[in-house]
């Protein structure tokens, strides 16, 4: 359970308490281990699968956080970090979205990954790396 001072942390010391330990103080993830959230979340939340996938990815979907932190976190990232397009900022992440797809499990995290990296990238937008 969360405490208090926890449950009323601010997106960015989320960030700093349950993602920043994998994916560095500056988002930039671990090269061949951990994807980078700078320059990626923000074109991955573009799409309506895009936006499925980050909620259902396992550090996201199975993390302490409640719904509406994990939706401002996310959130947060975005705007911090944008996309590497330097395009428009996404529309935000609602705490009911989050809701909505975070249980359901991911089959297959990097399959899944790659599927919607080919079809950013088909679409003629700007696509993260299919590895990272």
């Amino acid at each position: 359970m969360l405490s208090a001072s926890t449950a009323n942390a601010s997106p960015a010391e989320d960030y700093m308490l349950y993602c920043m330990g994998c994916h560095g103080a500056e988002a930039r993830g671990v090269p061949g281990k951990i994807p980078p959230l700078a320059g990626s979340l923000a074109l991955f939340m573009r799409t309506p699968e895009g936006r499925n996938y980050v909620v259902r990815v396992p550090g996201a979907a199975n993390s302490a956080l409640s719904d509406a932190q994990l939706s401002a976190v996310l959130n947060w990232i975005a705007e911090r970090y944008g996309a590497s397009d330097g395009g428009p900022a996404p529309a935000a992440f609602t705490p009911a979205e989050v809701t909505r797809t975070r249980h359901l499990p991911l089959v297959s995290v990097q399959a899944t990954r790659r599927e919607l990296v080919r079809a950013l990238a088909a679409a003629g937008g700007t696509a993260p790396p299919t590895d990272y």
